[in-house]
């Protein structure tokens, strides 16, 4: 039964890529040239045996010439021979110089789109999932159990707020926590018991997520913060979506609380760019994935220390995607997000940086000269 995958073929105990393929081309060339070369240098010891022949045989006089009829035809094959030798390197040798020209090109188009094209795919992935966030924490603030808690505030209420939290935290496990405050940023309930006691009398007023989403001017507007270490949850990686509760949980009454939901990011930014790539473990261990965000701060990596260090990339054109390599000799591959429906995706990007196998042990394990 034939089967076809998108994955290279392995070739000879090595994985059939652009840059294997440029040096057995390259390979073919320098043999070919080489017996190119023999075979010039053999044509011209014919002539010079021809020529010597041919000598003698005028020196032997009238016996020698029948030997002078073998020398001339010696002599035409020797021509022949070095005609086809001609045009070999006219044709071959030249579509071989060629082929290797554009393997070169290949190498530098191949590698760097396959790990481009992967970049986008796992940029949008996690944008067209943070999308859905946006429309969790508008319509969690319309929740009557929320508004009535802070439009009536009692203990029971607010008990029973946190409780309607809680089920929504339950269900929704990309969620480290869910918090409400009141409109001076007071903790009037939040979802996961484990962090309750740290939440409870807690003024977030100071929080940059809720000063945003205090100024947003209707209930169809949201806020996002950026990725950082949260202090009220043992200081685990978080993203915060935040956006203002208002009376009667209508889009534009006034304000009278916050309700700021903490997308754990430490555990779903880290699934991305360990598990999303799905990269063979060979290929994994020389590769970095990393996401960015607008800033160029590494947010997550499948090489945990990078994380919140910035990262040098190289665009100048600040083109939306595209690769180089590094100092290093490495690949790097970048795309930014596309962003999705009315979410822009916080101009964040994906990089790849793949260390490439060396020509020199791509050779050995090809047994090329």
């Amino acid at each position: 039964m034939t089967q076809t995958a998108d994955r290279p073929r392995q070739t000879s105990g090595h994985r059939a890529t652009p840059r294997s393929m440029r040096l057995v081309t390259e390979s073919i060339g320098r043999d070919l040239e080489t017996y190119s070369a023999d075979n010039d240098l053999i044509v011209r010891q014919i002539r010079l045996l021809a020529i010597n022949a041919l000598i003698e045989a005028a020196r032997a006089g009238e016996t020698g010439k029948g030997f002078a009829v073998v020398a001339n035809e010696v002599q035409r094959l020797a021509q022949g021979a070095a005609d086809i030798s001609e045009r070999f390197q006219e044709n071959v040798l030249d579509r071989i110089r060629l082929s290797r020209s554009m393997a070169d090109a290949l190498v530098e188009d191949m590698e760097g789109v396959r790990l481009i094209d992967l970049a986008q795919t796992l940029v949008q992935f996690i944008v067209r999932n943070l999308f859905e966030r946006t429309a969790d924490v508008r319509w969690w603030a319309t929740d009557s159990a929320l508004w009535s808690a802070l439009e009536e505030p009692s203990p029971r209420a607010a008990s029973h707020a946190a409780e309607r939290l809680g089920v929504i935290n339950r269900f929704y496990t990309v969620y480290l926590d869910l918090v409400m405050t009141d409109a001076r940023g007071q903790v009037i309930a939040s979802a996961n018991p484990r962090y309750q006691r740290n939440l409870k009398d807690k003024n977030l007023s100071q929080e940059d997520w809720f000063k945003a989403a205090r100024s947003c001017r209707s209930g169809e507007d949201y806020v996002v913060d950026s990725v950082r270490r949260s202090t009220l949850h043992d200081q685990r990686d978080v993203l915060v979506y935040a956006t203002g509760i208002r009376v009667g949980g209508r889009s534009d009454a006034p304000l009278v609380g916050t309700l700021g939901v903490y997308f754990d990011w430490q555990s779903q930014g880290q699934a991305i760019v360990e598990k999303e790539a799905n990269l063979p473990p060979a290929v994994a261990e020389r590769t970095e994935v990393m996401l960015l965000d607008g800033a160029n701060m590494v947010i997550a990596s499948s090489r945990p220390e990078r994380v919140y260090t910035h990262f040098a990339l190289s665009n100048p054109q600040q083109a939306p995607r595209g690769s180089y390599h590094d100092a290093n000799g490495a690949i790097v591959a970048f795309a930014k997000t596309l962003g999705y429906e009315d979410y822009d995706g916080l101009g964040w990007s994906a990089v790849i940086v793949q260390q490439s196998d060396s020509d020199e042990i791509i050779r050995a394990q090809l047994k090329l000269k």
